[in-house]
């Protein structure tokens, strides 16, 4: 194990390193430093900071199903690449499409401290994805040293929940909304508002 595995999870068992886990290469450092969730933290901190997030790496075909637990632990995911669709199904059968999550986006953080999320919604593959998770219990919970960039990532992780929940509620004033165009003005009227301009550029993705 590297000083700096050891500098991270030398925490009287804490952490449990994942020894099987292999290093990131610089490819996959420059990749994961680009992420929101991993804003702010040194480049040469990130093994250090996955090994003691007792990470780990999952690929899907298109329309897998992803689990968010793992031997009894809640996992967040984060999409490395691909995309993945967050499913509801009613009890006839009927599925809907709730949202999706795109690159560097984060997934699952709402079931960490509740029950399984397999009860409420289902993550699905979108397309060829790749997941990095990262325990919910080690994220959120810093051990005995208290590594500066363990309170980074908690940070980013309340960031990107934060702009989640504000999100939702714009999808759900747009929603809301009894008719089409009052749906379609209530949409122009967010965008307006964002862009500090009556004139507004939209985007046709």
């Amino acid at each position: 194990m590297s000083e700096e595995m050891k500098a991270c999870c030398n925490c009287g068992g804490g952490c449990q390193i994942m020894e099987e886990r292999k290093k990131l290469n610089k490819e996959e450092v420059l990749r994961y430093s680009d992420m929101e969730i991993f804003k702010g933290i040194e480049k040469e901190n990130l093994n250090a900071l996955l090994y003691c997030m007792k990470s780990y790496v999952r690929s899907y075909k298109k329309g897998e199903l992803i689990h968010l637990e793992e031997n009894h632990e809640k996992h967040v995911g984060v999409v490395l690449f691909g995309s993945i669709h967050m499913i509801k199904t009613d009890v006839w059968g009927r599925e809907t499409l709730l949202t999706y999550m795109g690159e560097g986006e984060i997934f699952g953080e709402t079931f960490g401290n509740s029950a399984s999320e397999d009860e409420y919604v289902s993550f699905l593959s979108a397309t060829k994805t790749e997941v990095l998770f990262l325990s919910f219990e080690k994220a959120i919970h810093v051990c005995k040293n208290q590594c500066g960039f363990h309170f980074r990532l908690i940070e980013n992780l309340f960031d990107l929940i934060s702009k989640k929940n504000i999100q939702l509620m714009e999808k759900i004033e747009v929603t809301s909304r009894g008719s089409l165009r009052e749906k379609i003005l209530a949409y122009l009227s967010l965008q307006a508002q964002k862009q500090k301009s009556k004139y507004i550029e939209l985007s046709l993705s």
